[in-house]
């Protein structure tokens, strides 16, 4: 069996070593900026991890999935996941970080009242 010298950075694992740190936060800035073709106002500037989960069923398999949030220039929010196969409970997890990332937005509808 031939091994690569280098691990896939598709696998859970490189992903999350090349990508998941904090120290990390501008090489994958430029990465979802590049492979997303984000330019001007849509470019991310923020992004913010938002754990880890390692699933009973997923741990058998040594899998982890790493979610990351994402802001732009505009202040509009990106979910950005890693998956290469289809996992279990991925429906509700995305809508789970949607439904979270929506009730972090400012309500851009409204003037806050400053006075006091």
């Amino acid at each position: 069996m031939h091994l690569s010298r280098f691990l896939d950075p598709k696998n859970d694992v490189a992903f999350k070593k090349i990508f998941g740190s904090e120290k990390n936060k501008d090489i994958l800035i430029h990465f979802l900026n590049d492979i997303l073709l984000f330019e001007g106002n849509r470019e991310i500037t923020e992004v913010e991890f938002l754990g880890t989960i390692l699933d009973a069923d997923i741990a058998s398999k040594k899998e982890s999935i790493v979610d990351v949030l994402c802001k732009d220039k505009n202040g509009a929010q990106y979910i950005i996941e890693m998956q290469v196969d289809p996992t279990q409970g991925f429906e509700k997890r995305a809508q789970y970080y949607a439904a979270k990332a929506y009730g972090r937005q400012p309500n851009r509808g409204k003037k806050e009242n400053t006075q006091t």
